[in-house]
């Protein structure tokens, strides 16, 4: 299975998300904002990256820019519930025209985690990623 990053600053959803793809059969690593998430990165490698948006420090769309420069090819999946005003949908639109090839509302829902981790994952080897 894949080696995976995950970055929320909500430890209960890195406790989720960790669970769900601990179960599935992946190894993970975790960080709670995007200045972690790029330290992590820089020492190994990961198949996918699952990101918030809303964060500390680094945001994911911040993340997600920084990403495309640094690992062009990196997988990425974003997701988000929104934040106060905000639409998480318009805010998921945003993340996928900066690169995430996957989107995810929270709440989440074990299925919808599986499904886009499995179709990004497929996607990724046909192209020899990575």
């Amino acid at each position: 299975m894949a080696h995976i990053l995950v970055v929320d600053d909500d430890p209960d959803i890195l406790a989720l998300l960790s669970e769900i793809l601990q179960q599935s059969g992946h190894t993970l690593d975790v960080a709670e904002n995007g200045n972690e998430a790029l330290h992590i990165l820089s020492q190994t490698p990961v198949a996918l990256l699952i990101t918030d948006i809303f964060m500390p420090e680094i945001d994911g769309i911040d993340l997600i820019a920084n990403l495309l420069r640094e690992y062009p090819q990196l997988p990425i999946i974003a997701m988000s519930g929104g934040y106060r005003a905000m639409n998480p949908q318009l805010t998921l639109r945003m993340a996928s025209m900066f690169g995430a090839q996957e989107i995810i509302s929270k709440p989440l829902l074990t299925s919808m985690v599986q499904q886009a981790v499995e179709r990004t994952l497929q996607r990724t080897a046909k192209n020899n990623w990575p």
